[in-house]
């Protein structure tokens, strides 16, 4: 603290002393040269906080940009329209009870999915919702089905995984990998 308040001091009776005109460098060279330094380090402390304030400002947005970058190149990137395209969609047929005056609507109790194919199978009434939309599959909706056998409407999961290449559930890999799950999940 006595420090600063002597810098303070020197830097205003200095700053008089030198650029007064009253003082010639041969009068006193020591003292002189003394008092040079001393307002040389007096301005450098007090323009610190101005050039650290200019130096984030303007180099802050540089490495946010440059590590923007670097993660971006890091992510994976989002599948391929012939990948996607290659995928199998379905029809979507909700099961019909015979009491449907008391259910609020049939698409809570599940469906079928590809009704009348070799591909049929039962879609239970928590998974005949789409989680990207968070709507409830109606009589028939187009479903595309993924290689973990996650269904999904076929416009919100193309939109996805043109993003990014993997099931909004389980995160498993969408594209040319895919082409050898069906035999590895049947192994397992």
């Amino acid at each position: 603290m006595a420090l600063d308040c002597f810098f303070a001091v020197w830097f205003v009776v200095g700053s008089v002393w030198i650029f007064g005109g009253h003082v010639s460098p041969s009068d006193a060279p020591k003292l002189y040269r003394l008092c040079i330094v001393f307002l040389t380090f007096s301005c450098i402390g007090y323009a610190m906080p101005f050039i650290l304030c200019a130096t984030i400002c303007c180099c802050l947005p540089c490495i946010i940009s440059i590590l923007g970058t670097r993660e971006d190149l890091s992510q994976t990137r989002g599948a391929t329209t012939e990948s996607i395209n290659a995928l199998p969609t379905y029809k979507f047929k909700s099961k019909k009870t015979a009491n449907n005056d008391d259910q609020e609507d049939s698409a809570g109790e599940g469906g079928v999915l590809a009704a009348g194919t070799e591909k049929e199978r039962l879609i239970s009434g928590e998974d005949a919702a789409c989680c990207i939309c968070l709507a409830n599959y109606v009589d028939n909706d187009e479903l595309r089905e993924l290689p973990c056998d996650h269904v999904f409407h076929v416009e919100c999961v193309d939109k996805w995984l043109k993003i990014n290449a993997s099931c909004p559930l389980c995160k498993s890999e969408i594209g040319e990998s895919s082409a050898a799950s069906p035999v590895a999940r049947d192994s397992n």
